[in-house]
């Protein structure tokens, strides 16, 4: 249980922690978050996720009173003070754009909050890496591409949640977002990937998607290590066809998938590629 939760340079007992109801983001979605880990306590891509979010805190014109070091040094604090400097740790930065001023654009007239939550990780079932999970198709249709909102971590989170209560209604660990024409974007909570032909492939950020860390880390491994990786739209016909298939999220790590809706993948899972790139990836966290 998080004892103390960071909202604005105060450490606040978490039975406590209140922000108003006059907030941004509380009234509108506005604001965004960051969803990070840490690995007996060292935060695992910090500097990249605080680079996201200052990248779509400037993109969405939010009058920023603080910078990346302030909040670098607060997560580090905040995990302190819950006495989590050696333990697996979920942590979530959120930043919304303030009180409600009775305007409804981006006002320089407001004073963003910030919170940091950090409580001990309850890992994710060990039979998720070592059988894989089904994926299902959500309803919600996306457009392919266009749209400013879907690469930014927007708290407004409502179409990913309702696509994750399609996969909970299934028995599933995740949904994926299609387009009209039937392109695979990426997960409720997470980014695609699969294998063909011992080649990788990912939807490109010029897609709707969000650019995750973990993603980006899984491009790099396989890069640096001769492993073929192609980011290219995907079909779904194509993606029900792969040789192997799995997901990326900070928190989860690499998951490979066994199923998608009615369609059960051929070989082995985690297949070879997959396996790989989990080791690469357990490596890449050991050495950071």
């Amino acid at each position: 249980m998080c004892n103390y939760v960071f909202i604005d340079g105060k450490y606040i007992f978490s039975q406590k922690a209140r922000i108003s109801v006059k907030d941004r983001g509380f009234l509108y979605g506005d604001g965004l978050y960051e969803t990070l880990r840490s690995y007996k306590g060292s935060v695992f891509m910090l500097d990249e996720h605080i680079d996201r979010l200052f990248h779509s805190l400037k993109i969405l014109e939010y009058n920023i009173p603080f910078n990346e070091e302030y909040v670098r040094q607060s997560v580090i604090k905040t995990l302190a003070k819950n006495n989590l400097e050696k333990k697996d740790s979920y942590i979530k930065i959120i930043v919304t754009r303030g009180i409600h001023k009775k305007d409804l654009y981006f006002s320089s007239n407001y004073r963003p909050c910030l919170i940091i939550i950090a409580e001990k990780l309850a890992p994710c079932p060990e039979k998720d890496y070592t059988d894989g999970i089904s994926i299902v198709s959500s309803v919600v249709r996306r457009p392919s591409i266009g749209s400013p909102i879907y690469t930014h971590k927007l708290i407004n989170y409502f179409e990913n949640l309702y696509a994750k209560n399609e996969a909970y209604s299934n028995g599933a660990g995740e949904a994926i977002f299609l387009t009209a024409d039937h392109l695979v974007l990426e997960g409720a909570s997470s980014n695609i990937f699969y294998v063909k032909r011992n080649t990788v492939y990912t939807p490109p950020t010029t897609q709707n998607i969000l650019p995750g860390a973990t993603r980006k880390a899984v491009i790099g491994l396989c890069r640096e290590n001769g492993i073929r990786i192609k980011e290219r739209k995907i079909h779904y016909r194509d993606f029900i066809g792969a040789d192997e298939i799995f997901k990326t999220s900070s928190v989860a790590g690499i998951v490979p998938v066994k199923k998608v809706d009615r369609f059960g993948l051929d070989g082995q899972v985690p297949g070879p590629i997959t396996r790989k790139i989990m080791e690469l990836f357990k490596n890449k966290v050991c050495k950071e």
